[in-house]
């Protein structure tokens, strides 16, 4: 997966709250479900604090820009 990829699945994390609640189960069946193929190194980076922090942040975004 390219950067580019993997920009888009965090900016998807960070705006799809109902993703990002599954993703903090499982990120690895996330990505499957919307055909991002993470190898082993990517999926690591991307831990469960991480994506709870997303959620953070996404509680201070406009709503304008948010999927619901």
């Amino acid at each position: 997966m390219s950067q580019e990829a993997v920009e888009r699945l965090l900016g998807r994390l960070l705006t799809d709250d109902s993703l990002r609640k599954r993703a903090e189960e499982s990120i690895e069946d996330v990505c499957r479900e919307i055909g991002y193929n993470l190898n082993a190194g990517e999926l690591s980076a991307i831990s469960r604090d991480d994506i709870i922090r997303l959620g953070t942040v996404s509680c201070r975004m406009d709503r304008n820009i948010k999927r619901f």
